[in-house]
């Protein structure tokens, strides 16, 4: 994730001044502060490096050297702070960074690097969360035309707005299926990219560029490519809706009873999210079956392989979750035996229109299962489950817990779990019993409740059983945060 460097310029807070180089048309991925001589070691590349001239060269020579070296490190721009160390910056160090073509900015003495590096750091997330955004509609978008009776076309359309440039695709044959012409300027390039990506041993995806123009070539699992390009650069969000968009072109161009193993995947993606035309279809096609289960499973003490599990349920409809374990969707009506390294939970049979409710059934199970160790299916739930509909009981679970952060509601089902004992659930979230007794007050004060009270606890026990808030895995390490150092 990058901002642009003439945003962050342009951030009258900062006031950072433009002293040599250019600054549009580059990026940056962070801000880092050093105050070493050779800071080239320390950087990978589209920092915005800062610096307040600590134990800076002073010699004509030795700042023109710094400069050669930090440049070949490919940072986004030096940023010199002025006083305490220099009342202005020196004058060959603006000539360097002129000669070699590095943009260098003036801070302001009452400007901190800790500012500098908070506000880089709101625009990077607030940047993520706009992709994400972006990509969520761009995704239901593309969803919603593969499920149109002529879902081929009408995925390639909505593919070319979203891009906001042209797509086709092609068949195994190289003839065209869907979407526009490739402009005749770019008809050779194109054609050797395609050659390359349907070689037996020839790159997935290839990538070129003519002049203003971009332009991604890429197979997909049926051997369809998909062309597609633009006369604006590719972002990393546009290149996540193209995945998007030549997944589910894979889909709707596979053979429906051999579908490709890169298919499966985005199949369970589409099947548990909200289950669109071409998914329902290519599962009906598959089996036949008209009942399922949603499986979640776990290795202990043993590498997961989807493979193996896929063998063991004698079913193809396996892949990797992102966050943990490996999910399956097997028939109803087969015995789902595995062997003793597999901690895994079932939900209970639904329809394929149901299994949305059917994976958070599974899922919740896992926190579960992960406190003690123990397999479970809904079969194995108190009766309580079926006094109250699904949609009422996720009402009244969101509307109890609304007050409650996702990061700690894994340490409310814990302790709940362990009857209210601070060692052993300070065990099983691996961290220390006085972090938890910190976390429950904090939860007892959200909530406003007294957690010594049966009646409260039975409550929210059901609420996280039944709330639609993803579970968070009880052991789940936190990345490590350092803060930036003060500046001199």
């Amino acid at each position: 994730m990058t901002v642009p460097l003439r945003d962050v310029v342009a951030r009258t807070d900062l006031r950072l001044g433009v002293l040599t180089g250019d600054v549009d048309g580059r990026v940056v991925r962070w801000v880092h502060i050093c105050e070493l001589p050779h800071p080239k070691l320390y950087l990978t590349g589209q920092e915005l490096l800062l610096t307040a001239g600590v134990n800076f060269p002073t010699k004509d020579e030795e700042i023109d050297h710094y400069v050669a070296r930090l440049v070949e490190a490919d940072p986004a721009a030096l940023g010199f702070g002025v006083t305490p160390v220099y009342d202005a910056v020196p004058a060959s160090l603006v000539a360097a960074c002129a000669r070699y073509g590095l943009p260098l900015l003036e801070v302001p003495a009452d400007v901190s690097f800790l500012r500098i590096s908070e506000t880089v750091s709101g625009m990077l997330a607030a940047t993520e969360r706009a992709d994400a955004r972006r990509l969520a509609t761009a995704q239901t978008a593309l969803t919603k035309a593969a499920a149109q009776p002529d879902g081929l076309h009408a995925v390639v359309a909505q593919l070319a707005r979203q891009l906001d440039g042209w797509v086709l695709l092609t068949d195994a044959a190289n003839r065209h299926m869907a979407g526009s012409q490739v402009p005749a300027s770019l008809a050779d390039e194109v054609a050797e990219l395609t050659a390359a990506v349907r070689a037996p041993h020839g790159p997935a995806s290839a990538t070129t560029h003519h002049r203003d123009t971009q332009v991604v070539v890429q197979r997909l699992g049926s051997d369809a490519v998909l062309v597609a390009g633009r006369p604006a650069p590719f972002r990393p969000s546009d290149r996540a809706v193209l995945g998007v968009g030549g997944a589910l072109l894979g889909l709707l161009t596979t053979d429906r009873r051999h579908p490709p193993a890169d298919v499966i995947p985005l199949l369970l993606t589409l099947l548990t999210d909200g289950a669109c035309g071409p998914a329902t279809e290519l599962l009906a096609a598959m089996t036949g079956t008209v009942h399922w289960r949603v499986l979640r499973a776990v290795r202990r003490g043993r590498t997961e392989s989807v493979t193996e599990l896929a063998n063991q349920l004698d079913s193809p409809l396996v892949a990797s979750t992102i966050d943990r374990g490996l999910i399956a969707v097997v028939p109803a009506d087969i015995d789902i035996v595995l062997d003793p390294t597999w901690l895994a939970t079932i939900s209970g049979a639904v329809a394929v229109g149901d299994l949305p409710s059917a994976a958070r059934q599974a899922d919740r199970l896992l926190t579960e299962a992960l406190l003690d160790g123990r397999r479970r299916t809904i079969a194995d739930q108190s009766g309580v489950d079926n006094l109250v509909t699904p949609r009422d009981a996720t009402a009244f679970a969101d509307a109890l817990l609304a007050p409650v952060p996702p990061d700690l509601l894994g340490t409310l089902r814990s302790w709940l779990a362990h009857n209210g004992n601070w060692e052993t659930t300070a065990a099983a979230l691996g961290v220390h019993r006085n972090t938890v007794r910190h976390r429950i007050t904090r939860l007892t004060t959200m909530l406003d409740v007294d957690l010594d009270d049966p009646d409260v606890r039975t409550e929210l026990w059901l609420a996280l059983r039944w709330t639609s808030t993803p579970p968070v895995p009880p052991h789940r390490a936190r990345p490590s945060t350092s803060t930036p150092r003060r500046r001199p």
